[in-house]
């Protein structure tokens, strides 16, 4: 009877360090990851940084310039249909100007007029007689609509979907935050709760598995949203720029998935060296 109370004991033991160490797995896995959204998708600074890639920048020019043709569109301006009239130099300070509206910390926006009118002065700085005579007519064309041009580019360029996706960043960058600090906070609580039921070594050996296994579904997940642009052409989606952020997000998920390997590696070491022989 002794005997079978023991072996209850210990089964119960195992099954609770096996849960101790699928919520601490899991728990390593959201601070990882939204540590990792929030300083990537949710800052604008290295947003404006990333559209600067090789791969990106030509991303960010077919989406400026699809909004551009449509502006054309709208005023009634001749030009070449699906042509790309704005360069790179003229794309990326409009592109900037949305990140920095949409992204970082901000309260609740309600009207794009000033993003509307900061546009509007980009176009007009940025084309001059070295540009497309497309792009020329356009400008010209919205000079003369003179108090109407920011309100023709508030609609061309989808502006009021950028303020709600503006609103929802702002909203789960609070989110975010609240949600690391309070699992980082039950992060500790757990790693007190097992060093009482077990000695440094076993301590370090269930972290270190925990993770490892944090690291392969990094490494899985992000692995799998960041080819999927391959399989899918993104651009055809027609809610808002989802598709032109899609692809290039799928660069910002390949560096996840190296964060995912080196934690696996650093984490696979004193996991090693801490099994019980």
């Amino acid at each position: 009877m002794v005997n079978g109370s023991r072996a209850d004991l210990r089964r119960m033991d195992q099954e609770q360090n096996s849960q101790y160490k699928r919520i601490l797995a899991f728990v390593i896995f959201i601070i990882a990851t939204l540590t990792m959204i929030t300083t990537t998708f949710l800052n604008p600074f290295f947003m404006k940084k990333q559209i600067r890639t090789s791969n990106n920048r030509a991303v960010i020019v077919r989406q400026v310039n699809g909004h551009f043709d449509r502006l054309a569109d709208l005023i009634g301006a001749d030009h070449e249909e699906d042509s790309n009239l704005l360069t790179i130099d003229q794309a990326e300070p409009i592109a900037d100007h949305v990140i920095d509206y949409a992204l970082g910390v901000h309260w609740v926006k309600v009207s794009n007029l000033n993003l509307a009118k900061q546009i509007l002065n980009d176009i007009n700085a940025s084309i001059d007689k070295g540009a497309s005579s497309d792009a020329q007519i356009v400008s010209k064309k919205l000079k003369k609509t003179k108090s109407n041009a920011p309100y023709a580019v508030s609609r061309a360029f989808d502006l009021s979907v950028v303020t709600l996706g503006a609103n929802i960043c702002s909203l789960l960058f609070v989110v975010n935050v609240i949600i690391v600090i309070v699992t980082f906070i039950s992060f500790i609580s757990l790693i007190s709760d097992m060093k009482s039921k077990s000695g440094l070594k076993e301590l370090i050996h269930d972290i270190t598995a925990a993770g490892m296994w944090s690291g392969f579904w990094i490494i899985l997940i992000f692995g799998l949203l960041s080819v999927i642009p391959i399989f899918f052409n993104l651009e055809s989606l027609l809610l808002g720029d989802v598709g032109y952020w899609l692809e290039i997000a799928s660069s910002i998920f390949l560096d996840f998935v190296i964060v995912g390997v080196v934690m696996y590696i650093v984490c696979a070491i004193p996991w090693q060296a801490t099994t019980p022989n």
